[in-house]
């Protein structure tokens, strides 16, 4: 746990990081100031990140740890390059404070974490997080509002190589409960030194920093700003776009429905012309090309038709299945 922690104070301080991380690899040696030190050997997977990454990481985990700050939390992914920029954060959001009030009150309350549960209370709580999330795990899942930039890739499999380690060698080891004490380490990165950083947050508090000073001088400008907007809506020259998930499942639904029936109408149409064919075709047209056309309407009467089943018992029951799972109904 220690090797862990001085792996990723490293990994802050100096930007470097080594990508295998293993027993073989890293060692903890006494200083003769009596401190602890870190060797690294094998410098074949080292990687060196910049500034900016670096201060991203630094502000998600103080927006995590100790604001519990939602918006600062997607806001660091966003410069980090793993949350997709211009979209609509609102679902994000949502879910991401509620893990973090979570994190935040386990934290406080030093209750069992949900991987320590039984398994029926693990479940009981999926089944209340999707009762209460479900449309927000929807939209999640159809957005996709999170990429995987290659520059992190690294860093993920040096963190869950220590992780696997750890966890075979004590079946308690916890990485978050290992780390918060060393984060507070990150005082000094947030904006400089500790002082600096203690001093924004109390102004955060207040309300004294320099950007809520210039909100409330430009409060009135803002307020003309948005009596502009209420009138143009009274007016009718606005139109808002309201966004209703229920609505969207029910055009999903709709869709596959329409299509089963567009093929069953289609399987029916070919199946009577087949049987027109054979009855009437051969004296009208001839048997040399009724016999053709009869096959080819037999074959898609069949194809169209095999295609209702499948619509119905495999597509629907599909999605029925995948919108249960976030508790939601089609």
């Amino acid at each position: 746990s220690y090797t862990f922690a001085l792996t990723i104070l490293y990994f802050f301080l100096n930007s470097l990081l080594s990508t295998k991380p293993h027993p073989g690899n890293v060692a903890v040696q006494k200083l003769p100031n009596g401190e602890a030190g870190l060797i690294f050997y094998d410098f074949g997977m080292m990687d060196e990140f910049g500034a900016v990454e670096r201060k991203g990481l630094v502000d998600f985990f103080f927006a995590l740890y100790y604001d519990a700050d939602v918006k600062d939390v997607c806001d660091a992914l966003e410069r980090l390059g793993m949350l997709r920029k211009g979209m609509d954060r609102i679902s994000v959001e949502k879910v991401g404070q509620d893990f973090i009030d979570r994190f935040q009150d386990t934290l406080k309350s030093g209750n069992e974490w949900e991987a320590e549960l039984a398994p029926e209370e693990q479940k009981k709580l999926n089944r209340q997080r999707r009762k209460e999330l479900g449309e927000d795990f929807l939209s999640l899942n159809a957005e996709s509002p999170f990429i995987f930039p290659p520059t992190w890739t690294f860093v993920l499999k040096a963190f869950f190589t220590l992780d696997g380690i750890g966890k075979q060698l004590d079946p308690k080891y916890d990485l978050t409960r290992l780390t918060q004490p060393y984060l507070k380490e990150l005082l000094d990165l947030k904006d400089g030194n500790v002082f600096q950083t203690t001093l924004m947050r109390v102004l955060k508090r207040a309300g004294w920093r320099p950007v809520d000073i210039n909100m409330a001088i430009t409060q009135p400008r803002r307020v003309g700003k948005i009596e502009g907007i209420v009138t143009r809506l009274e007016k009718g020259e606005l139109k808002p776009r309201v966004r209703a998930m229920e609505v969207e499942r029910m055009m999903q639904r709709n869709k596959l429905v329409q299509s089963n029936i567009f093929s069953a109408v289609l399987s029916c149409l070919f199946l009577n012309s087949a049987v027109s064919m054979t009855t009437l075709g051969q004296n009208m047209i001839g048997a040399s090309i009724a016999r053709p056309l009869t096959k080819s309407f037999f074959a898609a009467a069949v194809m169209f038709g095999l295609r209702v089943p499948y619509g119905v018992f495999v597509k629907l029951r599909k999605l029925d299945e995948y919108n249960g799972r976030f508790g939601v109904s089609s």
